[in-house]
């Protein structure tokens, strides 16, 4: 391999990376304006926004962001199409989610409620997101010029604007107004419509339909991931900025060190199956290996980061540093078990895998936080997601001894759908 083509597949590399990081640091950077205008107060009805925005933004999607990165990559020449029944459908989705969205950031939010509302609005717009049309595409530098960049520059703007008086409402007001502009910019870097035709939302039920099985499986494990703030909020009051003062940077961090197994995904679902199995094998270790030295770094870390970022308004022990970095440490050994099973025909475990866990972290986040507080509540989501690591951990040690050609492999599952559609992220 030349030195230019490692330059390439470095840069490369650099912009898949850099996309997601770029998208994670922006609501970061409005943190510090937010605690030091209106302290743990205002930082808490933010918190329950994000929340309830994003579990509306990850049913919104309808699980395109799964499945539409190879479904545009298979049949480029029908790319266009795709992404206008895509937005389409989405669109529709939004307009559906976004009242129960308003009324739970404005009810659940005990104070600031109208910059609750605004917020979770903007939140649930992500949904919006063409990054999954652009990454099947190969083209991680246009997601950070119609996206990523668009949303931190607006951001940026936000927190200046609030650090210098401005009203909590601004927050929200530019996140709803980066979601239009990436749908206008990316449309036109496309060449497609920026509103769908009248065609495209006759078909959205249609195409929402086809959707759902992985829609279900990141609804379900949505439910106990973004919804746990959200759920302290009306037991446990006093525990929001603590507990979210973690969970919110700790789930930014998770997304970026998504981008592992996401780019493992074309290298392990390999046709020879002795080589699926290997690799298999191997894509777990190194998700294992990942988690692990996440984990001690947010065990290392976090206190001092979240003084730092919440401009010390919040703080945080180390007794809740360590259960969140156990936290990241499942989560990424569970994302390399989810690839795995894909790549050996068993995608329909991610779905299993994610309603044990929400059975378990639903009322465990209640419950906990009664108890216990916020500790209580990370604590209950660590045995939630260990949970469904167990059950993949299972069925993928049945998947790698069965016989070769028993129908495990990608080229022969015949659940309707391509295992690599069905990841869940």
């Amino acid at each position: 391999m030349n030195a230019r083509r490692v330059t390439r597949i470095g840069a490369q590399l650099a912009l898949y990376v850099g996309a997601p990081l770029l998208g994670s640091l922006a609501p970061l950077v409005v943190i510090p304006a937010v605690t030091s205008q209106y302290g743990a107060a205002g930082w808490a009805s933010v918190a329950v926004a994000l929340s309830v925005g994003l579990a509306g933004a990850v049913i919104g999607e309808l699980g395109w962001v799964v499945v539409g990165p190879q479904k545009v990559s298979r049949d480029r020449a029908a790319a266009s199409g795709l992404y206008e029944r895509a937005l389409a459908s989405r669109l529709v989705a939004v307009g559906v989610l976004a009242l129960p969205v308003a009324v739970a950031s404005g009810t659940l939010a005990h104070e600031h409620r109208t910059a609750a509302v605004l917020l979770g609005l903007g939140i649930l717009g992500g949904a919006l997101s063409p990054s999954w049309y652009w990454t099947g595409l190969g083209r991680p530098a246009t997601i950070l010029l119609v996206e990523a960049l668009p949303r931190m520059t607006l951001a940026l703007s936000a927190a200046g604007a609030i650090a210098l008086g401005a009203p909590l409402e601004s927050y929200g007001a530019a996140l709803c107004a980066a979601a239009a502009l990436t749908v206008l910019l990316s449309a036109r870097t496309a060449g497609v419509r920026a509103w769908p035709s009248r065609a495209a939302f006759r078909a959205a039920p249609s195409t929402a339909r086809s959707q759902s099985v992985v829609m279900l499986g990141r609804t379900i494990s949505t439910l106990y991931r973004a919804l746990p703030a959200a759920l302290l909020a009306g037991v446990t009051p006093g525990a929001v900025a603590t507990f979210s003062a973690v969970d919110r940077p700790l789930r930014m961090g998770l997304q970026f060190l998504a981008v592992v197994p996401q780019r493992l995904q074309t290298w392990v679902g390999v046709e020879d199956q002795v080589i699926a199995r290997r690799r298999a094998v191997q894509v777990v270790l190194m998700n294992i290996g990942l988690g692990a030295a996440a984990g001690v770094l947010v065990l290392a870390a976090m206190p001092t980061f979240v003084a730092v970022l919440f401009t010390g308004v919040v703080a945080v022990d180390g007794a809740l540093a360590a259960i969140a970095g156990l936290l990241v440490a499942v989560v990424c050994a569970a994302r390399g078990f989810g690839l795995a099973l894909v790549a050996l025909g068993r995608a329909d475990a991610s779905t299993w895998a994610a309603a044990s866990s929400a059975v378990v972290g639903i009322p465990g986040a209640v419950f906990g936080g009664v108890l216990a507080g916020a500790e209580g509540t990370m604590a209950a989501l660590v045995i939630a997601e260990f949970v469904g690591l167990v059950l993949q951990w299972g069925i993928l040690a049945r998947a790698v001894r069965a016989p070769s050609g028993a129908g495990s492999g990608t080229a022969q599952s015949a659940r309707g759908c391509t295992d690599a559609e069905r990841l869940r992220s």
